[in-house]
């Protein structure tokens, strides 16, 4: 049985997103919110790439090593990114992940995550600007793969991870 209670973190996005626009020194208007919550999604998947190792830096610097903390942070806020677009978008019907979906995510394991990244930034992209619901959930999919499968991201910890990000906030 999954412990991922997407309802719940649904609902716990909702109150979230309230209390974060509050906190902004300059508040946007209501066109640039949703490109505002994209970015910050694509901000947050290239981070995760970049600790991952999934790309390698081509300018002068030391690669960032490995840290199973943070990579776990930084899924999930991205994790709690993906359910704000969702609410956003009025999508939330395309988060809901059964235990069989879930199980389905290891018959199709990854080997370049490179190509992963790639394939979810693309599919957001589509998703933003032709408002393209299933290219959207294609990317969630393939991120909750990205996380269960192949970062190896147990539920339980994910779970904590993203229950973190909401008393972050309250903190």
């Amino acid at each position: 049985m999954t412990e991922l209670d997407i309802a719940m973190y649904l609902r716990q996005t909702r109150v979230m997103m309230h209390d974060v626009s509050m906190q902004w020194e300059t508040p946007i208007g209501p066109k640039q919110i949703l490109l505002n919550d994209y970015l910050n999604l694509d901000v947050s998947l290239s981070e995760l790439a970049v600790k991952t190792q999934s790309v390698l830096l081509n300018v002068p610097g030391q690669q960032p090593l490995r840290d199973e903390q943070e990579i776990l942070a930084l899924y999930s806020q991205a994790f709690v990114q993906f359910l704000t677009i969702s609410l956003k978008q009025q999508w939330t019907h395309l988060m809901v992940m059964t235990d069989e979906d879930i199980a389905q995510f290891e018959r199709f394991p990854q080997r370049h995550l490179a190509h992963q990244f790639m394939g979810i930034k693309t599919m957001l992209l589509n998703s933003y600007h032709q408002k393209r619901q299933a290219d959207f959930s294609h990317a969630w999919r393939s991120f909750l793969k990205l996380g269960l499968v192949e970062l190896k991201i147990s539920q339980h910890d994910l779970h904590l991870a993203v229950q973190e990000n909401f008393n972050d906030n309250y903190a």
